[in-house]
C-alpha cells in the first residue's frame, strides 16, 4: 500500500493490515506487502489453517464486523457474495490468482507476504504452486 508522506506506517503487521482494510475494504482489487516482510521470504506463522483463524479473530476484533475464514485448499475456485471482499494471504510458495467478475483476465502472483484484497462479489481461480499454502478470508463490506 502506497502511504502518503504525511502518514505514518503502522508499526506492526497486523496494524498494517488493519489500516489497509481500513482505507481499501469495498473498493479493490488492491495489493499489500508488510514493511520488513520481503515478498521472497517465508513468514514464521503456522499452517494456513491456524493462520486463517488468527487472522480472523484479529480482523473480527479490530474491523468490528464478522470476518470468516473461506477454504482455500483444495478448493482452486473461491467466490464472495454481492456484499463480501475477499482477502488472501499467501504464506508459503506462490500462486497465481485470476479475478473473477472484473472484466479482465489478468492474473496477479502472489509470493510469501502478500495480501490481495478483491472487491465484493469478486472471485478468483487460484493457480498454487506444490507447497503454496493461501489462506482466504470473506469480509462483509455492509
Amino acid at each position: 500500500m502506497h502511504w502518503g508522506q504525511d502518514e505514518d506506517r503502522p508499526a506492526d503487521q497486523e496494524r498494517e493490515v488493519v489500516a489497509f482494510l481500513n482505507r481499501r475494504l469495498g473498493t479493490g482489487p488492491a495489493l499489500l506487502w508488510t514493511e520488513g516482510e520481503h515478498p521472497g521470504r517465508n513468514p514464521p506463522d503456522a499452517a494456513p489453517t491456524h493462520g486463517a483463524a488468527h487472522w480472523a479473530d484479529t480482523l473480527r476484533h479490530h474491523l468490528g464486523r464478522p470476518v470468516e475464514p473461506a477454504p482455500s485448499r483444495p478448493v482452486r475456485r473461491l467466490a464472495a457474495p454481492e456484499d463480501s471482499s475477499l482477502l488472501l494471504f499467501q504464506h508459503h510458495g506462490g500462486s497465481r490468482v485470476h479475478p473473477t467478475g472484473l472484466g479482465t483476465h489478468q492474473g496477479v502472483r502472489l509470493l510469501p507476504g502478500h495480501w490481495l484484497l478483491l472487491p465484493p462479489g469478486c472471485g478468483c481461480d487460484l493457480q498454487c504452486r506444490p507447497g503454496a499454502e493461501p489462506l482466504a478470508l470473506r469480509i462483509p463490506t455492509v
